[in-house]
C-alpha cells in the first residue's frame, strides 16, 4: 500500500530568518501553519513571534555556530551517542568548530522550547540531523507510524510519509546522503528518498524492526539488525542482501563497525556479542562472547584501541578487546537499557546512563570511575556532549568546559557541565560536574537527545518532538 505524503520537499529560501536561523512568523507553540492562511491571520502570528524573538534576543549568547552559520563544511549527519558522519560514509571523530562562550563560573543557563511537532503519538526514536548545504534538517518517526522530514531550524514539515508500523528506531542516512533508512514495527526496513520520502526499496524480515541501521560506505552496504534474531547486510543499490547472520536473540541495538580492522560487532538479547570479519566477501565470524545478560543497548568502539563497549541490562559494563577478551568490566547502580556515549570532547572516557538516575564517566583504558552524578529519576536514554559548544572562563588557568544533556524517563532534560582540569593534587585529577540547566516536558523520554550548539531535539511521549534552545541567563 503507498504510504501517504504531505509537503513535499522545498528548499526555503524567502521567510524571514532571525541570525539563529529562527522563522519569525513561525508561532513557537505550534508545529506549523498552512502556507495559504489568509495574510490577517499571519500577521497577527508574526508579531507574537517577534515579541518572543526579542525577548530572547537578549540572553541567547548560545546561538552561534551552527545556527548562524551559512554553510557546513561538508554535508554531515549528527546521531544519538554523539555519532557523526560526513557525506561519503566517513565516520567523524574529531570535533566540528566549536563556538566558545565566556562565561563565569557562577552563572547558568536555562532552557526554553523554540518549537514542536506534533507526531501523533508517542516518540520514542532518536533524531537523526542532517546538515546539507545551507538546510539542516531532522528525521524522525513516531508510534503513529509517521516518518517526518522537518526542517531543524524553524520545525517546519518538508515531507510526511505514513508507513505500515510503528517507528521506535532511529534512522540512518546512506553514504551519498541521497536516501534515508529506516526500520519498522511492520518488520520492514524502509529506504526513502531524501527529497520527497518516497519509497525507494523495501526489504522484510521476519520481525519488529527496532535497531537503527548503520552506514558502511567502504562496502556500500547497510547493516540492520530485526527481533527475527538475524543481522542484515543490505546492499541498497543493487536491492538486495548480501550477508545474514544469526546471532541468536533479538537485535535492539545498532551493530559498530570498527573500519582500522575491517570488523563489524553485534550484540543481542541473548547476551552473545559476535565479531565479523568484513574486509571481503564471503564474510565470517571472528569470535562469539557469551556476555549470558541481554544487551539493549548499542555497541560502540573507543578509539584508537578499539576496545567495544557493551552496556548490560543487569548494570555491568563490558569493555571487549578485538580479540573478544575482557578488558575491563564494572558495574552501575541499575539496569542499562541505553548505549554509551563517547566524544573526543571528552576523549577517553566512556558516558554511560542507569535506570537507577545516575551517570557515569568511566575512563577509557582501565574502566576506573571519573565521576557519577544522580538527577534522582531513571534514565533511559543516552547522554549527549555538545560538541560544539565550548565554555571559557576568564581565568586562563581554567580549561574550556563542556555540557553532556541528560533526558531522564519522567520527561526531565538536565545540562551538566563538566571540567576535568581543576588541577592535579596526589598524581589524582579534580573532576567537577555542575549543573548547568534543566527543563521539565509533559511526558516520558525514551527518545535519546541530539544536542548542537546550545540546540537539543528530542522526542517525548507527549506525543511531540521538540526542539529546545539553551539560554544564559543575566548576571545578577
Amino acid at each position: 500500500m503507498e504510504p501517504n505524503k504531505v509537503n513535499e520537499f522545498s528548499s526555503i529560501e524567502s521567510e524571514t530568518l532571525d541570525p539563529c536561523g529562527l522563522k519569525l512568523q513561525r508561532p513557537l507553540s505550534r508545529t506549523s501553519y498552512e502556507r495559504n492562511d489568509d495574510q490577517a491571520d499571519w500577521s497577527k502570528r508574526l508579531k507574537v513571534d517577534l515579541d518572543k524573538y526579542y525577548a530572547l534576543e537578549s540572553v541567547d549568547l548560545f546561538c552561534g555556530y551552527p545556527w548562524n552559520s551559512a554553510l557546513m563544511p561538508k554535508s554531515c549527519s549528527f546521531s544519538r551517542c554523539n555519532k557523526v558522519m560526513q557525506e561519503g560514509g566517513h565516520v567523524v571523530h574529531g570535533n566540528w568548530q566549536a563556538q566558545s562562550v565566556e562565561v563565569s563560573r557562577t552563572r547558568t543557563g536555562y532552557l526554553q522550547e523554540l518549537w514542536k511537532v506534533h507526531m501523533e503519538s508517542c516518540v520514542d526514536a532518536s533524531p537523526l540531523v542532517v546538515f546539507k548545504g545551507s538546510d539542516i534538517y531532522l528525521f524522525i518517526g513516531s508510534h503513529s507510524h509517521k516518518f517526518l522530514c522537518i526542517n531543524a531550524k524553524s520545525g517546519f514539515t518538508q515531507w510526511e510519509t505514513r508507513l505500515q508500523g510503528r517507528v521506535e528506531g532511529s534512522a540512518a542516512i546512506i553514504g551519498d546522503f541521497s536516501q534515508v533508512v529506516v526500520g519498522c514495527y511492520d518488520g520492514n526496513i524502509y529506504f526513502l528518498e531524501f527529497l520527497n520520502g518516497n519509497i525507494c526499496w523495501t526489504f522484510h524480515t521476519s520481525g519488529e524492526v527496532k535497531c537503527q541501521p548503520i552506514v558502511d560506505a567502504h562496502r556500500g552496504l547497510i547493516w540492520c539488525g530485526s527481533h527475527d534474531h538475524n543481522l542484515y547486510a543490505l546492499d541498497h543499490i543493487n536491492k538486495c542482501c548480501l550477508y545474514m547472520l544469526p546471532c541468536g536473540g533479538s537485535i535492539f541495538g545498532s551493530p559498530a563497525v570498527d573500519e582500522a580492522r575491517s570488523a563489524l560487532y553485534v550484540a543481542s538479547t541473548s547476551g552473545r556479542v559476535t565479531a565479523i570479519s568484513i574486509k571481503e566477501l564471503p564474510f565470517c565470524t571472528l569470535w562469539l562472547h557469551e556476555l549470558v545478560v541481554p544487551v539493549f543497548g548499542s555497541l560502540s568502539i573507543s578509539s584508537p584501541n578499539g576496545y567495544v563497549i557493551c552496556c548490560l541490562v543487569d548494570g555491568h559494563v563490558v569493555a571487549l578487546d578485538s580479540s573478544g577478551s575482557i578488558v575491563w568490566k564494572r558495574r552501575t547502580g541499575g539496569p542499562i537499557f541505553a548505549g554509551a556515549c563517547l566524544s573526543s570532547a571528552l576523549p577517553s572516557r566512556v558516558l554511560i546512563c542507569s535506570r537507577n538516575g545516575s551517570v557515569y564517566s568511566f575512563e577509557m583504558e582501565k574502566g576506573e570511575l571519573l565521576w557519577e552524578v544522580n538527577v534522582g529519576d531513571p534514565i533511559t536514554a543516552s547522554a549527549y556532549i555538545d560538541e560544539n559548544l565550548q565554555l571559557v572562563s576568564n581565568d586562563p588557568s581554567i580549561s574550556a568546559e563542556r555540557l553532556v544533556c541528560v533526558c531522564t524517563s519522567s520527561g526531565g532534560i538536565f545540562l551538566f557541565q563538566i571540567n576535568s582540569d581543576e588541577g592535579i593534587r596526589n598524581h589524582q585529577r579534580k573532576y567537577v560536574v555542575r549543573e548547568f540547566a534543566r527543563l521539565k516536558l509533559e511526558g516520558d523520554v525514551f527518545s535519546s537527545p541530539v544536542m548542537i550548539g546550545g540546540r537539543i531535539f528530542v522526542g517525548c511521549r507527549d506525543d511531540y518532538l521538540h526542539c529546545i534552545a539553551l539560554l544564559l541567563k543575566p548576571e545578577t
